[in-house]
């Protein structure tokens, strides 16, 4: 009786993954409709530094955005807030410290003329933000900022379920502005510049994920265990953007106008303002994962995310991962108390990280994801962990510590197809 029930777990499970194999087949190579949108997914800083190689690896409550499947990999009940985590481009970080001096001797004095773009006495002022203007134009201005959060994962049924939840509160955001040339042929190359259009988009966006997953121990010689998780993902977002109606960088030199005609909150305050400009929809996904275990120190992963999806008319793209992480001291059977050692990889069809495609660069490296972790002192009062990856072709690495069991404080440098990104969390954990 006991052999019959086994073997129908086995084959309910060879099922589930030969399923995730089949939709990521299908859903190779596959261009972004007209009807979808970017998922804008959650990045730790622990997996951005890792060059986003984590689908095998899933071993903390991040596994809900990533494979559902590794939540029982966490073996206990744990309750995390994550109290503050904020994402810069360099671009950003750059622009940000030069721009007090760039305001005092370039802004201040055009804003303060009755006559910004003609005044003689400016020309210096008009050229240099011209110059900055161009510069803006080669470069990424993009932050996010996200305040707080909370996740839970319950171990059920003799730690062979657990059952997780995730809760992103409206304040997750996606923020990028750009300049666009319009190309009128104005004989003054200040004025062209002038002329040009500044492109902003602001979006907010809140999340309540929640998962499960179900682990069955095999033991056979040639499989330890095999894991599955499902979950769903609830999401509202705000956009507030000017791609209808752009401004001009010549309407930022009369400041008064400029608010009037563009920022106008009127008497009603910004809540009313806020609902007339802010384009709000609610959307969800479904993500399905599985993680095999050959041998103690070696796992599979598969995951798909947003299998099935829906925000207003449209869907997120259906992004596939398959990966493989390794522990070697584990693999070797050696005991280490001071070293805990991760290698990982993984390919996947990229999706929201590359706003649909829109900065592929169509290679190979476009799929591909390295990370390895090494953990200091891995379970003491104070732990280390040092990390360094490839994402899609670009470096990775970043560090972490966890003080007492408790607190938790992460930074990542990341690259992606879209930028360079400045990664910062603090966490408490229990």
């Amino acid at each position: 009786m006991k052999l019959s029930y086994t073997n129908n777990i086995v084959k309910k499970i060879t099922t589930f993954t030969l399923l995730i194999i089949a939709v990521s087949f299908l859903h190779t190579d596959v261009v972004a409709e007209e009807d979808q949108k970017p998922l804008y997914l959650f990045r730790s800083a622990r997996v951005s530094a890792l060059g986003n190689a984590y689908e095998a690896i899933a071993d903390d409550i991040y596994a809900i955005h990533y494979n559902p499947a590794g939540l029982t990999n966490i073996g206990g009940t744990v309750f995390q807030l994550m109290a503050a985590r904020g994402r810069f481009t360099s671009d950003v970080v750059e622009e940000a410290s030069t721009m007090p001096d760039f305001v005092n001797e370039t802004i201040t004095p055009l804003t303060n003329s009755n006559n910004p773009l003609m005044d003689p006495t400016l020309s210096a002022q008009r050229e240099a933000l011209v110059t900055r203007a161009e510069e803006i134009l080669k470069r990424r201005i993009g932050f996010g900022l996200d305040l707080p959060a909370f996740g839970l994962v319950l171990p059920i049924a003799n730690k062979k379920l657990a059952l997780g939840i995730s809760f992103i509160p409206m304040t997750q955001t996606n923020t990028s502005f750009r300049i666009v040339e319009r190309g009128l042929p104005w004989p003054d190359p200040v004025m062209e510049m002038f002329d040009n259009q500044v492109i902003y988009r602001v979006a907010l966006q809140g999340s309540l994920a929640t998962a499960i997953s179900y682990n069955h121990d095999l033991n056979t010689s040639f499989l330890k265990s095999v894991k599955v998780g499902a979950g769903l993902r609830l999401i509202r977002r705000s956009i507030f953007t000017d791609e209808d109606n752009p401004f001009m960088i010549a309407d930022v030199l009369n400041p008064a106008e400029f608010k009037k005609k563009y920022f106008n909150v009127g008497d009603e305050g910004f809540s009313s303002y806020a609902r007339d400009n802010f384009e709000t929809s609610t959307g969800y996904s479904v993500d399905i994962g599985s993680l095999l275990t050959p041998m103690t120190g070696l796992n599979l992963g598969l995951a798909c995310r947003n299998l099935i999806s829906g925000i207003s008319d449209q869907s997120f793209p259906t992004n596939v991962t398959v990966a493989i992480a390794a522990k070697p001291f584990k693999l070797l059977n050696v005991n280490n108390s001071l070293l805990d050692l991760t290698l990982a990889a993984s390919w996947d069809d990229p999706n929201g990280d590359d706003n649909l495609g829109g900065f592929a660069l169509d290679q190979y490296t476009d799929h591909i994801h390295l990370g390895i972790e090494a953990r200091l002192l891995p379970g003491q009062l104070v732990e280390v962990a040092l990390r360094a990856g490839n994402n899609q072709g670009f470096p990775t690495v970043g560090t972490g510590i966890r003080i007492f069991k408790l607190l938790n404080l992460d930074v990542a440098w990341y690259g992606d197809l879209e930028a360079d990104w400045l990664i910062g969390s603090m966490e408490v954990s229990f």
